[in-house]
């Protein structure tokens, strides 16, 4: 059996503690932090972890709003800017075509965040056990918060 590089055995682990962080991946791996989290930004997260849903990942009694954010953070950095590329230019064409279809023209990118935010929110009215929810809103809440300071670094 050949033996595994560094990063298969990052990944090995991290496929097993899905929720782990950079410093514990780092710690239980025996390599160093810099690497890990060059690892996990260059690759992003594997396809196998993204696909898992969150209840599979950390039990019930276990789950953390580290767990949440993380795992929040992992789809809107790894398979989902990936499948929908940059989130400040999806946004901002969506503003223009729910601008177009309003017939206004002041939605911006940011109000897009919000309210795919407040659409999240609206279906955990629903179920609010739904962990897709509620990670959603996580990420739709970072991705806002991006593009503020994304516009305003350019004012």
């Amino acid at each position: 059996m050949a033996k595994k590089t560094k990063a298969e055995k990052i990944w090995a682990y991290k496929l097993k503690n899905p929720a782990a962080s950079v410093s514990e991946t780092a710690k239980a791996t025996k390599t160093s932090y810099g690497y890990v989290h060059k690892l996990f930004s260059k690759i992003g997260t594997p396809k196998e972890i993204l696909e898992q849903p969150l209840e599979h990942n950390v039990s019930r009694e276990t789950i953390t709003r580290q767990d949440i954010l993380n795992k929040a953070s992992s789809l809107i950095d790894g398979s989902r800017a990936a499948e929908h590329g940059s989130a400040v230019d999806n946004f901002a064409t969506t503003a223009a075509y729910w601008n177009a279809h309003l017939g206004i023209d002041w939605i911006l990118p940011q109000d897009v965040a919000l309210m795919m935010t407040l659409f999240k929110i609206a279906r955990l009215r629903q179920n609010e056990e739904n962990m897709d929810n509620w990670l959603d809103a996580c990420g739709y809440m970072a991705l806002g918060g991006e593009i503020v300071q994304d516009y305003a670094d350019k004012r």
